[in-house]
């Protein structure tokens, strides 16, 4: 009886071998030879996965395995097994994103790089007037490939960038303007030597602008944006330009030694349109600037030169 149960059990060894076989949630998905060696793979491969900007990889199911008999020519299939798993895995990747304002600027995995180059920035524009808000937040995604990793010193260009927007827009919002023309620029340096409604023996009437004494040649700047429309010799007002800014607003450029601009051009704020002289009725160089609005006459220095 024991030889005969010995014979079956040989024949059985010949045909089957042992073999683990492995199911991830009730399904069958191969065998292996070694649960222990599968389950070291899957600690060292998966669980403790290391990779740019992993925090952390979760296996919410871990296999099982149930050792059976099967045919000697059932090949193990680790490899596969291993890749099924590595889809059912939950990789969770942390990256830094660079906030300004509230905006997210860009995402970069260095923290303390991040931390460094923005410190720098802050300590760039301490003295300016605008205050930045600017922070690195730690977040975490499953996306990582959707977020758009970045160089630290990208991110610092970028955030460079934005500043410098914000500060323009912030002298912006200082400027003076009127009827919504920004005078974003001072037409010349200088020291005001009559101011508008002065009265002198040298005018028929008050004085319709302000003159700023400045030396012989120096280059007058366009206050605003606008379009030339007069650029002529003009009686007292000797080598005159006026530019139409919108909005029924105007500026009157008088006393030049030359003017650099014709009817019809369009210039910007800061563009040179002409430069000081001592054509017209003058005792001296200097540039007479007049700020119509519909044709009257303002006060230049409510704007200008205060």
């Amino acid at each position: 009886m024991a030889l005969g149960l010995g014979l079956i059990l040989a024949i059985i060894l010949l045909k089957y071998k042992p073999t683990y076989v492995v199911s991830l949630s009730g399904e069958q998905i191969g065998y292996v030879d070694s649960a222990t060696e599968l389950n070291n793979k899957i600690q060292s491969e998966i669980i403790n996965m290391e990779g740019n900007n992993i925090d952390f990889v979760a296996l919410d199911n871990m296999p099982s395995y149930e050792i059976k008999l099967v045919e000697k020519s059932q090949e193990t299939n680790e490899d596969e097994i291993l890749l099924a798993l590595k889809e059912e895995a939950t990789v969770m990747y942390k990256y830094y994103a660079v906030i300004l304002n509230n905006e997210t600027v860009s995402c970069v995995d260095n923290m303390e790089e991040a931390e460094q180059a923005v410190n720098q920035i802050k300590e760039e524009h301490k003295d300016d007037s605008i205050e930045l808000d600017l922070v690195v937040t730690t977040n975490y995604t499953e996306n990582i490939d959707e977020i758009g990793i970045e160089s630290v010193s990208v991110a610092k260009e970028e955030v460079e960038q934005k500043v410098e927007v914000l500060i323009e827009e912030d002298k912006k919002t200082k400027l003076p303007s009127i009827n919504g023309v920004l005078l974003a620029v001072s037409p010349v340096s200088g020291y005001v030597s009559s101011r508008y409604g002065s009265v002198s023996s040298v005018r028929s009437g008050a004085h319709t602008g302000t003159d700023i004494a400045c030396a012989f040649g120096t280059p007058i700047k366009a206050v605003a944006d606008g379009t030339v429309i007069f650029s002529a010799y003009n009686g007292s007002y000797g080598n005159l330009i006026k530019i139409d800014h919108g909005n029924g607003v105007e500026t009157w450029y008088a006393h030049c030694n030359k003017l650099y601009k014709d009817v019809g051009e369009k210039v910007k704020a800061g563009d040179k349109i002409a430069e000081v002289g001592l054509t017209g009725n003058t005792t001296g160089a200097h540039l007479h600037l007049e700020i119509r609005v519909n044709g009257k006459t303002i006060n230049p220095q409510k704007y200008l030169y205060k």
